[in-house]
């Protein structure tokens, strides 16, 4: 199906979704949102704002075929994105001492990752995620353990996520390390 003529949801029914989302879907939004604002000039509740507001007045189509989150997160890489390019436009001078005088400016070369290698690391990032989800996608149990790690939740209080008693938490995480290492036995590579 052309990407062009595909059924996209309308504002009203991207804003019902949008509603209905799940803490944990509000959880991983929000890690998200921290990734993608973390190396550029804004912060993470204002990029999620952002693409919220720009999601729900129609400047954004989700196709109907794609789940929220998954529109959400890739709308947050662009709007982003588009932060990083229009603060990229100005040059950082710098006066180095001994290059000519106070009154000359240099240009260093910037160290930063260039908007490729940065939208090249974003989407193996999205990609890793979207498969460690994906291997839990018949256990929400799993799958929520799994959202906690990654949103950095840690000990009692991961385990206090999914109402597992003690010897429960640990199976499930036992089976959730054997998954991932089955899965991926030499590591991440897609």
């Amino acid at each position: 199906m052309d990407m062009d003529t595909a059924p996209h949801r309308s504002p009203e029914e991207l804003g019902d979704a949008v509603r209905a989302l799940s803490a944990a879907d509000w959880a991983r939004l929000r890690k998200i949102a921290a990734y993608y604002a973390r190396s550029r000039a804004v912060e993470p509740e204002d990029l999620m704002q952002e693409t919220l507001r720009r999601a729900l007045d129609g400047g954004r189509n989700c196709p109907a075929h794609v789940e929220v989150v998954k529109f959400l997160a890739a709308a947050m890489r662009g709007v982003a994105s588009a932060e990083f390019e229009k603060l990229s436009g100005r040059p950082a001078l710098v006066v180095i001492d001994g290059h000519g005088g106070a009154d000359k400016a240099v240009d260093p070369p910037d160290p930063s990752a260039t908007v490729e290698e940065q939208m090249a690391r974003d989407q193996e990032t999205t990609a890793m995620i979207t498969a460690l989800l994906d291997l839990f996608a018949d256990d929400s149990i799993a799958r929520t353990l799994v959202e906690g790690m990654m949103d950095g939740v840690e000990g009692e209080a991961l385990r206090r996520r999914t109402r597992l008693d003690p010897t429960a938490y640990q199976s499930k995480r036992r089976m959730i390390r054997r998954r991932i290492e089955r899965r991926f036995p030499s590591g991440w590579k897609l």
